[in-house]
């Protein structure tokens, strides 16, 4: 320790010295006259290097003893930790001072002096309460907060790097459902909705948008609105409203940030295919036992051996998995931001750049994206500020023609349809061998997708916008607000087609055989289109506390939004060389185009007041009144209300001193909304262009009524009640939230039955006929503590919902059992209907003692391996009337996320658990009779494995294995961990010397591990409903980045 302090004393002074015995030895060879400055700087006063004893309370602003302060002597890690009666000892320094810190207070420091015994008194921290949020057309302080509004902050988001922002929220806001169906590069999004009602309104800034393309690392919070709270924004709201805020400057200097992250992306989960022999013994297997003749089957014993053996050319063995799709593709994402300013005007700005690649190795789909992002605030007057924000987004990709574009998974479609007995290469390259599944001209699966053409699509995004705020002199917190943004969208996508030609090849005759084509001569297919809107919004606001306790906030809004949208297309056929992409290259008779028009607008007033009496009694009332030119002038307008209260008992008289609860907070609303989604200027007649007829010896173009019109038609109205409490316990170590909600909607549109004459020559209208009613939870908990430098905040969060329709317009039914399955009024909207299934047969005893006739033949096509179903009714036969309700549909109902954050010193982990339950999926393997999965191999029903309970029931069986039953039916609930990030912030006194400001690396990963009941058959619990392995898998990532702030 005394070599130490030495050391760090004389290091400077060039001294050096020895310690021998009892005696320390200067050494000054060139200035001995500075050996007594060098001691004096040794010789520490003695008063301030002694300790002394110091003992201490530390209370709240009640006077309560509080538990587990961190108490820390400045400048060291002496420390300790305050006991149950809030008392703590410690040795310090003479003048040393203290720090004292605890979660939910704000956190001191006192001089010790000359003092023994100190009594220190912590302030309740109330930025919680004080946080804004963002809500419909403004803001609120989150204690204010009466309706049910969920909130996500930028640093929750930007744990770790994802392609797409929707699917950063998954399991982090209680009540949104988030399902992503696909992994793909550029259509990866996840589908978002609140509480299960359906597609979401999302509002960017101010405006209606989409943000799967925002980069995270823009985004400042989200907020969903789920109960009336989301009636501001009227005919568009009533399945809740998503509002994302992007970052802007803020009053400090100039802050460079610079985030770059390296990825690699793999399948979660995917069925794998088989090798040539297993291929072969199951095709034969097939043959054999649905009944045909063991010696025409496609392949014998010998054939299967050589398959196996794959030493012999004629017998091919190809792993199509292999050959098409690679273990690790890579992503790359790349973000520079600067933002600061002052109280006049403040700046921010951002680019942003990423590349993520497809598992294909030679089928394009690379996906880029640009982001570009320039937000400024100016103070031009005291009373006058204007606020002007440009945005741009680029995104571009290219692949081949053989279906990856976006919901376009043909090319999966070929690795499932192919078969492992065709080589994947042929001789000579330039000629691509036919991989056909049995023959049947559905696939055309290649090693090089390159030959068959390019597919390249464009996009664009541009914002800009305008608001200049105006605070009136004469009227202590009137203001008014201009709003301005237009904004376009540009896509545009080439397809150029090139004709091919597979081939068989001979291996003993060195000969390709022509065995088919995709095309007979190249085609180019382009279409362009376009969309803008404009949005104006006018408001008044007035916002003013009067003697202290009332709080009023009042506010007046027009909204105007303008829709246009253009497309054209143009095509031409019959090029001479596939060497130039362009249209005038192609025939100019074979050229085609197209195109079409539209246009579209909004009106709205918006009225809204905010009153709070001390802060405790709260209320809040809305009103908006909406036009649609969708109905008759009479029908136009809808009017829709809400209203909500709060009511904070933690400041009442009988709770306010009670040291255990901080905050506790009662709300109910209630909100209305209408949806004007039906075909436009239904309430008029009109014709359609529709075919062409012979008259009079030449082609006449003919036109079609669309439908009698209905002036009756109106909005679908929307009614939700939402009842809540909100807590903080503990010094806001406990935290929580529960409440319940209830939704109606009424005069949804649809077609009324009735029995038309053919001379009608029309189809009825769509009129307001049907209604359901949506019902749930949520339950969010969670708990923050500090221990000295560790730090850990856990919360989780649990919803449920599911709808039920009240009135479902379709016939009256009298037979008890079609009543049962095929009513819908007063049933779940989402029942899956089917068969109860028992396992298989073992033996053919089995199925001769079956008391029913099951294939409604006499059981004569069953076999050992079939599914074995049951009687419900006890009729003796097997038919429509056996079946029941499996369970819900493809839509979790129950939703599940929890959140850990630790800290210690310079260290930081963050573990995302995400779950879903409630949902099922109909798993199928089995695509087209290709015998090529690898787990209809390991799972099937042989006789070797006469397993009653086999997964796979035995190939080539009975016609009633393909019934819709329990059997297939599964449940595709899991629990996913769903994010992991380590990271690690490098030491200030590293930095400083560097003048960076802040710098982190991290290592995360997402979608790592999944706990379900689909893993056995490979199949991702996300994946659509029966896809299989038709569609691009979800995604595995694992990344390496770094955060540097200058």
């Amino acid at each position: 320790m005394v070599e130490t302090i030495l050391d760090y004393l004389l290091k400077k002074e060039n001294v050096r010295y020895e310690i021998t015995e009892n005696n320390l030895i200067l050494i000054y060879p060139e200035q001995k006259s500075r050996v007594s400055d060098v001691k004096s700087r040794i010789l520490v006063n003695d008063a301030t290097q002694q300790k002394r004893t110091l003992t201490g309370i530390v209370v709240d602003d009640r006077g309560e003893p509080v538990i587990g302060a961190n108490v820390m002597e400045k400048g060291t890690i002496n420390g300790n930790i305050t006991d149950v009666n809030g008392k703590f000892t410690l040795s310090v320094l003479n003048n040393a001072v203290l720090q004292v810190s605890y979660i939910g207070y704000l956190s001191q420091e006192v001089a010790m002096g000359n003092q023994t015994t100190l009594t220190i008194t912590l302030r309740k921290d109330t930025k919680a309460l004080e946080e804004v949020v963002v809500v419909g057309y403004g803001t609120q302080k989150k204690g204010n907060l009466t309706g049910s509004i969920a909130t996500l902050k930028a640093e929750e988001m930007v744990v770790a790097p994802v392609a797409s922002t929707t699917n950063a929220l998954a399991g982090r806001l209680p009540g949104l459902i988030s399902l992503q169906s696909s992994g793909q590069p550029g259509s990866d999004a996840a589908s978002l909705s609140i509480r299960g009602f359906g597609g979401t309104l999302v509002i960017v800034d101010g405006i209606e948008a989409g943000f799967n393309t925002i980069d995270p690392n823009q985004i400042e919070t989200i907020s969903i609105l789920k109960d009336g709270s989301a009636s501001i924004y009227g005919s568009r709201a009533g399945n809740g409203v998503i509002l994302v805020t992007t970052k802007r400057g803020k009053e400090q200097k100039p802050t460079i940030t610079l985030n770059m992250s390296y990825t690699l992306q793999g399948v979660t989960n995917m069925p794998k295919t088989v090798n040539a022999g297993q291929y072969a013994e199951m095709a034969r297997e097939e043959w054999i036992q649905s009944g045909r003749p063991e010696a025409t089957a496609p392949y014998t014993a010998e054939q299967i051996r050589k398959y196996y053996e794959s030493t012999d050319p004629q017998y091919p063995n190809t792993d199509w998995y292999d050959v098409l799709i690679r273990d690790w593709a890579p992503q790359q994402q790349h973000n520079l931001s600067v933002g600061g300013g002052s109280d006049k005007i403040k700046y921010y700005g951002f680019l942003g750049y990423m590349d993520q690649q497809t598992m294909f190795k030679k089928n394009g789909g690379d996906y880029n994206r640009y982001n570009l992002q320039s937000n400024i605030d100016a103070k031009i007057t005291e009373s006058l500020t204007f606020q002007l924000d440009l945005s741009a987004i680029f995104n571009s990709s290219v692949f081949s023609t053989r279906g990856l574009s976006a919901g376009d998974n043909t090319v999966w479609q070929d690795l499932w349809n192919t078969l492992p007995t065709y080589p994947a290469t042929l001789p000579d390259p330039t000629k691509i061998s036919w991989a056909d599944g049995m023959g049947t001209g559905g696939a055309h699966v290649s090693s090089n997708y390159e030959l068959f053409g390019t597919n390249r699509n464009n996009s664009q995004n541009l914002k800009g916008t305008g608001v200049l705020t105006y605070k009136f002199k004469a009227i202590e917190g009137l203001s008014a607000k201009l709003f301005v943004n237009y904004m376009r969208d540009y896509s545009k996508n080439s397809t150029f087609s090139k004709p091919v030609k597979f081939y068989r090849y001979d291996v003993l005759s060195d000969t390709y055989i022509l065995a088919g084509s995709l095309g007979s001569q190249a085609q180019m297919r382009v279409s362009q289109s376009q969309s803008s809107m404009l949005t104006t919004q006018l408001s008044l606001s007035y916002d003013r506390y009067f003697n202290v306790d009332h709080h009023l906030a009042l506010m007046a809004l027009y909204e105007g939004i303008d829709y246009g949208s253009e497309w054209f297309n143009a095509g031409r056929d019959g090029y001479m060389s596939t060497a130039i992409e362009q249209l005038f290259a192609g025939n100019s008779e074979t050229a085609t185009n197209g195109g079409a028009a539209n246009e579209m607008g909004r009106s709205s007033f918006v009225g809204r007041l905010n009153y709070s009496f001390k802060n405790k009694y709260l209320l809040e009332a809305t009103l908006r009144a909406d036009a649609s030119a969708k109905f008759t002038p009479e029908k136009r307008w809808g009017y829709f209300p809400s209203v909500s209260l709060g009511w904070r008992l933690s400041e009442e008289g009988f709770l306010n001193t009670v040291s255990v609860i901080d905050d506790l907070k009662l709300r109910a609303s209630y909100g209305s909304s209408g949806y004007d989604g039906v075909g436009n200027f239904q309430y008029l007649s009109g014709y359609a262009i529709s075919g062409n007829y012979l008259l009079g010896g030449s082609t006449q173009q003919g036109i079609q009524s669309t439908g009698m019109a209905n002036p009756d038609l109106t909005w679908e109205k929307i009614k939700i009640y939402n009842a809540g409490i909100d807590w903080s316990l503990l010094s806001r170590t406990l935290y929580g939230t529960a409440e319940i909600f209830y939704r109606t909607r009424s005069g949804i549109p649809g077609n009324r039955l009735a029995t038309l004459p053919n001379t009608f020559g029309a189809s009825l209208p769509s009129e307001n006929l049907n209604s359901l009613n949506d019902r749930g939870f949520e339950l969010v908990l969670g708990t923050v503590q500090t221990y000295g430098d560790f730090t850990y905040d856990i919360n989780g969060n649990i919803s449920w919902s599911r709808a039920k329709w009240d009135h479902y317009e379709e016939q009256e039914r009298t037979d008890p059992d079609e009543n049962r399955l095929y009513t819908a009024s007063g049933k779940w909207t989402d029942r899956r209907i089917g068969y109860r299934s028992d396992g298989l047969f073992t033996s053919q005893a089995e199925i001769d003692a079956l008391s029913f006739d099951q294939d409604l033949r006499g059981n004569s096509t069953l076999r050992p391996g079939d599914i074995r179903y049951i009687d419900v009714n006890k009729d003796e036969k097997l038919d429509w009337r056996d079946q029941v309700v499996l369970g819900p549909g493809t839509t979790p109902h129950w939703m599940s996320g929890i959140n850990l954050n630790v800290k210690y010193k310079n260290f930081d982990l963050s573990t995302l658990f995400q779950g879903a339950f409630g949902y099922y999926t109909h798993v199928v393997l089995l695509h087209g009779n290709k015998f090529n999965s690898e787990q209809i191999y390991n799972l099937r029903w042989t006789e070797s494995n006469n397993d009653a309970h086999a997964l796979i029931p035995r190939l080539g069986g009975a016609n009633t294995n393909n019934l819709t039953s329990d059997y297939r039916l599964k449940s595709a609930g899991y629990l996913r961990i769903k994010t992991v990030a380590i990271g690690y912030n490098l030491p200030s006194e590293l930095l400083n010397q560097a003048n960076i400001q802040q710098a982190r690396i991290y290592l995360s990963g997402t979608n790592l591990l999944t706990f379900d009941k689909l893993r056995k058959y490979n199949i991702d619990p996300e994946m659509p409903d029966g896809q299989g392995g038709y569609y691009y898998p979800q995604q595995r990532t694992i990344s390496i980045g770094l955060n540097v702030s200058f």
